[in-house]
């Protein structure tokens, strides 16, 4: 619990020379500038598309270049394809030696999200304080994960 006390931030944890990705998938042009300055301020490199479409595209280039992210920010609702779209055909797709990023579901919608079996889910409106912590936690969690492997 100490270690999460004192680490604000991933980039904190994490000495990698580049900062670690987020993939931010929300079609709102204002929630996305919101979290990429808000990432940006505590370290973090985010990657702004408008639906999953893009998310997916983004994905298979990023795999080509490992270029991983370390989480990823998931709208549910969005037009051209939806979070849960989004996540049955990453998961369908996916083929790295690496797991699926934690996945941080954003939404608006107040019931049950297990069937998507996301890592969070921040119910919008929300504070960009609980952003942070459930981000610190992802990262404590992978590092808990590296350590005992």
């Amino acid at each position: 619990m100490e270690l999460l006390e004192h680490a604000s931030s991933l980039s904190e944890i994490d000495h990698r020379t580049k900062p670690p990705l987020v993939l931010v998938i929300d079609d709102q042009p204002a929630i996305q500038d919101l979290l990429s300055w808000a990432l940006k301020l505590h370290g973090y490199q985010p990657v702004c598309v408008a639906n999953g479409r893009e998310a997916l595209a983004w994905t298979e280039e990023a795999l080509c270049t490992r270029q991983y992210p370390a989480a990823i920010l998931l709208d549910l609702l969005m037009p051209v394809m939806d979070g849960a779209e989004f996540l049955a055909c990453l998961r369908a797709r996916w083929d790295a030696s690496v797991p699926i990023p934690p996945v941080i579901l954003l939404t608006v919608d107040k019931s049950s999200h297990d069937d998507l079996a996301c890592s969070q889910v921040l119910i919008k409106p929300f504070h960009i304080r609980d952003l942070y912590a459930h981000l610190k936690m992802l990262a404590l969690s992978s590092l808990l994960e590296a350590a005992i492997q």
